[in-house]
């Protein structure tokens, strides 16, 4: 049994796959681009104003060619998605960082020792992907590509979902500028036709694409890239006031726009994402820490198996402002869930407070430890003849003691070590300066910064990549 099929069975994760049929076909999808209208109509499907409505003879056609597993190449290790591949990414464009006592907006010393935390931990398969210096300073180049280039030339792990900053490059350059962005990591990498990275986009609820992803789309199917579709709705708000008609719907958003890519070039490998989450009425607010995020990713990972696409959920989600309980149940919560489901790819996987809009250093390094709880505890119980330690039972005897010389190898195998939990003896805690878990992060958090140390590339690598990096992060970090 799959993990999701303790909340769903296959049979109702197909009748959600029929409604969508008829959301398709009925009601439709808007498409707010010309380009990608015509793109539909030359296909045969029908297409009223900026709606377009999907069949299910095309819905097959495009879902035939999508790829189940691909490979982004990295000359810092190859990214594998598919067959629950488990990649882990970071949080990444939180406008805020939960600093102290207070949030506040991030700075450009933020963002780079961000990018630090993300390269030195053991968690993370790839460096964060596309957070924006703040940018007045700074040439339009080094605006939209430079730390694009800055994690190219300085990270030691693969840069497979790093994009190119276009929040600020006129509408009508987006679909080139995205372009140049993707061609620069080509020409690091040293190669034309590989697939060196994935780019994610974002419908908007209910049922609408616009104008501005549809380009950067166009810009990476052209280029021959990976894309994949992340959708965020609210219950009531965008969003029907169910769980399953929130499903439904969702997975009709995101199965036009892989319709969309199929039609545009088949083959383009493809992740599918939901990644919606409650709604709090009292102050009308989307909520991510809640019970029925995890069923959305139970049920979205039911889908995506039903498809056989590559699939993304979330990770250590909290709605939470502070590093407190709050913080801890609702991450726990999040990666629980993700770790039972396994997906393709993690987005947010470490970090994240405030419902997408905060980032916690402290919490970052708490979080891999979550991490490693919900590891060991996928691995169960060992019941290999070693590990009943007759030998030793026999030797200790009644009344004896297990506690003899150095720690065994197998005592280390089997008990997760905890790096940073207070597990001391309270009276012994409190003696020695009652520090508190948010305190002894902080200093954890200095120690990991300074642990960063840049990858080694090539003169060539390095001469391509200085252009776009501004001035001061040019040389070092």
């Amino acid at each position: 049994m799959k993990a999701y099929e303790r909340f769903i069975s296959k049979r109702e994760i197909e009748n959600i796959h029929e409604h969508t049929m008829t959301i398709l076909s009925e009601v439709g999808v808007k498409f707010e681009h010309e380009e990608a209208l015509e793109l539909f109509r030359k296909h045969g499907a029908k297409v009223d104003g900026d709606i377009v409505y999907i069949d299910e003879k095309m819905f097959n056609q495009a879902l035939a060619t999508v790829p189940r597993q691909f490979t982004i190449y990295s000359s810092k290790g190859d990214i594998t998605i598919g067959n629950h591949s488990y990649v882990k990414l970071p949080v990444s464009g939180s406008a805020y960082l939960q600093d102290g006592d207070r949030i506040r907006a991030f700075t450009n010393e933020d963002v780079v020792n961000w990018f630090k935390l993300t390269d030195t931990s053991e968690v993370l398969d790839c460096v964060m992907t596309n957070p924006a210096f703040a940018a007045k300073q700074f040439t339009r180049d080094e605006t939209e590509l430079g730390f694009l280039a800055m994690v190219l030339k300085y990270g030691n792990k693969p840069a497979a979902f790093a994009n190119p900053s276009t929040a600020t490059t006129p509408k009508n350059q987006v679909r080139e500028a995205y372009r140049r962005g993707i061609r620069l990591v080509k020409n690091y990498e040293g190669t034309t036709d590989k697939v060196v990275g994935s780019h994610g986009f974002n419908p908007i609820s209910p049922l609408c694409y616009d104008h501005e992803p549809l380009e950067r789309i166009f810009a990476v199917c052209e280029e021959g890239q990976g894309v994949w579709f992340a959708t965020c709705a609210m219950p009531l708000l965008t969003a029907p006031s169910s769980v399953v008609g929130l499903l439904t719907m969702a997975n009709a958003e995101l199965m036009a726009g892989v319709v969309f890519t199929q039609l545009l070039k088949p083959g383009t490998p493809v992740i599918y994402a939901n990644v919606s989450g409650s709604t709090d009425l009292r102050t009308v607010q989307l909520c991510m820490g809640n019970p029925e995020t995890a069923l959305i990713w139970y049920g979205a990972s039911g889908l995506a198996d039903y498809y056989g696409i590559p699939f993304r959920t979330g990770g250590a989600f909290s709605d939470a402002k502070d590093l407190d309980y709050q913080a801890g149940m609702e991450a726990m919560l999040s990666i629980r869930t993700t770790s039972e489901i396994k997906p393709d790819m993690i987005f947010h996987a470490l970090g994240t407070m405030g419902t997408y809009n905060v980032t916690s250093f402290e919490k970052f390094l708490l979080d891999e430890e979550i991490y490693g709880y919900t590891q060991r505890l996928n691995r169960g119980i060992d019941v290999t003849e070693e590990k009943f330690c007759m030998d030793m039972i026999r030797k200790v005897g009644p009344r004896g003691t297990y506690l003899q010389g150095r720690t065994p190898k197998i005592f280390r195998d089997e008990f997760y070590m905890t790096k940073y939990l207070n597990k001391a003896d309270p009276n012994d805690w409190q003696n020695h300066g009652a520090i508190s878990l948010k305190e002894k992060m902080q200093e954890e958090v200095k120690k990991r910064l300074s642990s960063f140390k840049p990858a080694v590339i090539t003169g060539e690598q390095e001469e391509l990549l200085n252009q776009y990096i501004p001035e001061q992060y040019r040389n070092h970090l």
